[in-house]
Order: structure tokens, then sequence, then C-alpha cells
């Protein structure tokens, strides 16, 4: 499902974690999970300096930047992943349970949306086997 508001709704999604991240970096990935009563969002980014991924977790330790501060633009990106899972809900497309975006220093991004019932794996689980599918 291709729309207006999706494409949107992506735009703001990139605005945000450029606005998050303190460096120079070139690719991101982020996992989003969205259902009834729970959501999380995380992501890696890439550097050109460093071989390893930078978690978005790490990012106040690793920088000054003030909990309050990255709260705040993370907590965007969760307003923006519940617009997009409710305008699934509202174009009557089956709803998305998880999704994966990509998106590279050029501006090009993907996302992979999954439909699978992941909801009895825990949170570790579905962590770490989307960071074997996902980062290199």
């Amino acid at each position: 499902m291709e729309t207006k508001i999706t494409e949107q709704i992506y735009q703001q999604v990139a605005n945000t974690l450029v606005n998050i991240i303190p460096e120079e970096w070139k690719k991101i990935f982020l996992y989003a999970e969205f259902r009834e009563g729970y959501k999380k969002v995380f992501f890696y980014y890439y550097t050109h300096s460093r071989s390893k991924p930078v978690y978005s977790l790490d990012i106040t330790d690793l920088y000054n930047i003030s909990e309050d501060n990255y709260e705040e633009m993370e907590n965007e990106l969760y307003k923006c992943f519940a617009r997009l899972w409710e305008e699934f809900r509202k174009q009557e497309v089956e709803q998305w349970t998880n999704l994966t975006f990509i998106l590279d220093s050029t501006g090009k991004m993907k996302v992979n949306y999954g439909y699978e019932d992941i909801s009895e794996l825990s949170p570790v689980e579905k962590q770490d086997k989307w960071e074997a599918e996902n980062l290199v």
C-alpha cells in the first residue's frame, strides 16, 4: 500500500532519524512492532568510521545528548509508526505486525512489512532474530 499519507509518514520517520543521530551515518536499519497494547521501536545505524553498528539506545551514552531530548525524538518515531499502523486500518489493508525500515544516506528507503503473529516470542528473541537477519 503506497499512498500520499504513507509517503509523508516515511519522510517524517526519515527526518526524525536524521535529527536523532548526532553524527554522519551511511545506513539505518529500524525495527518497529505494533499491535493492540504493545509497541516497540529501535534502530541501528552504520557510520563510515565504525565497523559495528550503533544501537539507538546507546546514543545518549556515546554523545552529549540529554535523555529528555532523546526520548522526545524517540516518541516522534512511535507517533509516526502508530499513524502508519492506523493508516493501514483506515485503508482496510491487512495491518502489519512488524516492519523493517532501511534508510541510506542518499535518501533511498526501503520498508519490509511482516504480518506473522510474533506475540508469543519474547522481546529479546524477536530482537536477536531481527538483528541476525538484518545487521551484517
